[in-house]
Order: C-alpha cells, then sequence, then structure tokens
C-alpha cells in the first residue's frame, strides 16, 4: 500500500490576502506542487495550469466569507472539482464531517488515515469516511491511476537518465542501463496511450 499523495500540500499564506481566484491560483499551485490537492494529479498531464482550478474546501456558496480566505482554498483538478461541487454535510464551514460521512482538507495528517493507493495506483478507501470521498470526489476513475503511473514512470526515467551520465563520466558501461530505460520509455508511452484511447478516463 502506497500514500495517495506524493507529498503533503502546505499552504504558504493564511487568511485573506487575495480577493480573486486567478490571484490566489499563481500562490495555490506551487503550494500544491501543481497537483490536485484530492487525487495528486500533475495539471500538466491535463492541459496545466490554466485548466485547473481554485477548489473552495467549504462551498462559497454556502460560505461566502470564505470565498478569498487562503486557508479555504485548494489546487484541484476539473475532475475533483465538479464532482465535489457544493456538497457539504455540516452547517458549519468547520463542520465538514458528520456521522462518517463529509471531506477532510488534504492538507491535514487525517487525510492520509482515509485514503491510500493499491500497488497498481489505484486510490482505494481505508474507512467508512474515505468511501464516502472516494465515491463523492469519483476518486475510482481510471485516469488517476494511469496518470500515478505515467508519473511514477517519468520520475524513474528521469532518475536513470542521471545515472547513465554519471556513469558514463566515470567511463562506467552503462549498456544495461540504457536497455532498462528504453524498455521504461516503451511502458510510458503504453500507459499514456491507453490515457489517451480510454473513454472511462
Amino acid at each position: 500500500m502506497r500514500t495517495i499523495k506524493i507529498r503533503k500540500p502546505v499552504r504558504s499564506h493564511t487568511g485573506e490576502k487575495w480577493i480573486t481566484n486567478s490571484s490566489n491560483k499563481k500562490y495555490l499551485a506551487p503550494d500544491f506542487d501543481n497537483r490536485c490537492a484530492y487525487c495528486d494529479d500533475l495539471d500538466s498531464y491535463s492541459g496545466g495550469y490554466n485548466a485547473y482550478h481554485v477548489e473552495h474546501f467549504a462551498p462559497k456558496e454556502k460560505f461566502r466569507e470564505l470565498q478569498h480566505t487562503y486557508d479555504n482554498l485548494l489546487y484541484s483538478c476539473p475532475y475533483c472539482n465538479i464532482s465535489k461541487s457544493n456538497k457539504w454535510v455540516g452547517n458549519t464551514a468547520q463542520e465538514c464531517v458528520v456521522a462518517e460521512k463529509g471531506f477532510v482538507d488534504p492538507c491535514t495528517d487525517e487525510y492520509y488515515d482515509h485514503l491510500a493507493r493499491d500497488d497498481s495506483g489505484n486510490i482505494i478507501s481505508l474507512t467508512p469516511l474515505g468511501e464516502y470521498m472516494y465515491f463523492e470526489l469519483k476518486l475510482y476513475l481510471r485516469r488517476h491511476s494511469i496518470l500515478y503511473n505515467i508519473d511514477q514512470l517519468r520520475i524513474r526515467r528521469v532518475a536513470l537518465k542521471s545515472k547513465i551520465i554519471e556513469k558514463q563520466s566515470r567511463g562506467e558501461d552503462v549498456t544495461k542501463l540504457k536497455v532498462i530505460r528504453n524498455l521504461l520509455s516503451d511502458v510510458l508511452c503504453d500507459y499514456y496511450d491507453l490515457f489517451l484511447i480510454d473513454e472511462d478516463c
């Protein structure tokens, strides 16, 4: 079992600093490593920065006073943002969970108690609350596991390239490493093709 996200995001600001989504988004993107707060999909695989949204954890439709409060904002892919929409189980902005239903802020340690990934990269629920989020955010979509595996292959390919360059500089034989890198490239292309043709993504 693996963690659902590579790194827990940390908001660099607090309170109301900027009064437009576009202004807040400039700071949210690097705070979240250009990844969706909920599913961890990297924005460059899905249209880039312009395609991602500013997500209001406590919905702005219900809590207008938090519309530009940075502590309430998340960087989100359109799939998770649209799926969550203005769903909220509590009567106040602080009441985000009621009777094992609701949402947990992905910037907290608690988020990782409820959701994880299996060895194939699929997002899985660990608790009843995790199951609620899993279905409400549509974290079962195949796109999330495909993009996770594409990203993991890319990271390994980059690391392997660095190792090849390092060994070449010392005059060492890198034939086997180049074969492995070519295999990684083939698998990466297979996953990318799957992502492009899969209608369930």
